[in-house]
């Protein structure tokens, strides 16, 4: 019968473990999925996606900047309005900011002139243009003085000729236009007054304005008259403003990669130093140098009784323990004088005399031993 419980009993043990060793072999990768390492590495995974991520988008605004900053204005145009009376017709412009240093750019006047009888009559006629720097402020009287020079150029222009016949053919098919008014009788000249004309750096190289004359030996009479700046791109400026997107792609990447190098080394620099951190510092025993070692002498009486309290026990080892000065024993002489001076008179050692400290339990046991041996030898 016991042997049928017992080996019904390792059945029940045997199917339990078994059933636990196949759950624990079902729940073996949920844990490793749930463990320390995989939500630090998890959190690692998500810091890394976050900040990647974050990098793509101030990759893409750092390179907005840079291309707003690097790659100036394509054309920067001026109208000038002429001045007419006493002499030659001439005005002036302001250029401002819009110009950058160490840029080449082409200067053009575009000039739009009606076909009258005097324009077409003056035939040649001179256009000159002046770049002027930003006007100075003397140092002692405070007030500001010319601007001089930057650039000048002189550059000649003429109406294009037509042949009365060739005029009048071409103004009667364009009739409608003209009655319409989408077109009118004006022709429009531009001229390249400048070519790949470059500023040093510097404030006050760079033209803060301009003047525009016409030299011409009959009046003339002019629409509109305007100055532009055309820039000339080269090196890396042409590729960038030539080849925009994959430019993009490739500093946007660039600036990204960059960017994710640094945050990594700083996140390793920062793990590095916080797992130094959070290391406990080792405990260091000191010792202290005026206190003198106790010595122990060695104890004669016989062991504690095994049927002590362990009230007492623990007294004792804690007044054990107890730091003091050490106990002068008395020969054994002493102690047989001291014990048959109290047989002689019939007093014995009280039992509560050892329940005090550990030497002085130690010391009533051994008495009671030395009465033991006097009486086995007064007997014998």
């Amino acid at each position: 019968m016991m042997e049928t419980e017992n080996a019904l009993d390792e059945d029940v043990n045997s199917g339990a473990s078994l059933a636990a060793r196949v759950m624990n072999t079902l729940l073996k990768p949920f844990r490793l999925l749930v463990s320390k390492n995989a939500l630090r590495a998890y959190l690692g995974t998500f810091l890394f996606l976050t900040t990647a991520i974050f990098m793509v988008f101030v990759s893409v605004i750092a390179y907005g900047i840079f291309y707003y900053k690097f790659i100036p204005q394509v054309g920067v145009e001026r109208i000038v309005h002429l001045q007419f009376g006493d002499g030659h017709p001439w005005g002036v412009a302001t250029v401002d900011s819009s110009l950058v240093s160490l840029q080449t750019y082409n200067v053009y006047v575009e000039l739009e002139l009606p076909r009258t009888p005097s324009n077409l009559a003056a035939g040649n006629f001179m256009l000159d243009l002046t770049l002027l720097s930003q006007p100075s402020t003397s140092a002692r009287t405070g007030e500001n003085t010319s601007a001089h020079s930057i650039s000048r150029s002189r550059r000649s222009a003429m109406l294009s000729y037509a042949s009365p016949l060739v005029d009048i053919s071409s103004k009667i098919s364009l009739m409608p236009l003209y009655i319409l008014g989408w077109q009118r009788e004006a022709e429009r000249l531009v001229v390249q007054m400048m070519e790949q004309v470059e500023f040093s750096r510097g404030a006050q190289n760079l033209p803060n304005s301009l003047r525009l004359e016409l030299h011409s030996r009959k009046e003339m009479q002019v629409y509109q008259a305007k100055v532009a700046f055309r820039t000339k791109f080269t090196g890396l400026r042409w590729i960038m403003y030539n080849w925009r997107i994959t430019s993009f792609f490739i500093f946007s990447f660039t600036f990204w990669s960059v960017s994710m190098i640094s945050a990594s080394l700083a996140f390793l620099f920062l793990a590095v130093s916080f797992s130094g951190s959070q290391e406990e510092p080792a405990e260091i025993k000191v010792e202290d140098r005026n206190s003198t070692p106790i010595k122990k002498e060695p104890f004669d009486g016989p062991t504690p009784h095994p049927e002590r309290s362990s009230t007492e026990s623990d007294s004792d080892s804690s007044d054990d323990q107890r730091p003091g000065p050490p106990i002068k024993k008395e020969p054994d002489d002493a102690a047989d004088d001291e014990l048959r001076h109290l047989l002689d008179h019939d007093i014995e050692p009280s039992a509560g005399a050892g329940a005090g400290t550990g030497t002085e339990s130690a010391g009533a046991l051994g008495i009671q031993r030395r009465r033991s041996h006097l009486f086995k030898e007064e007997h014998s």
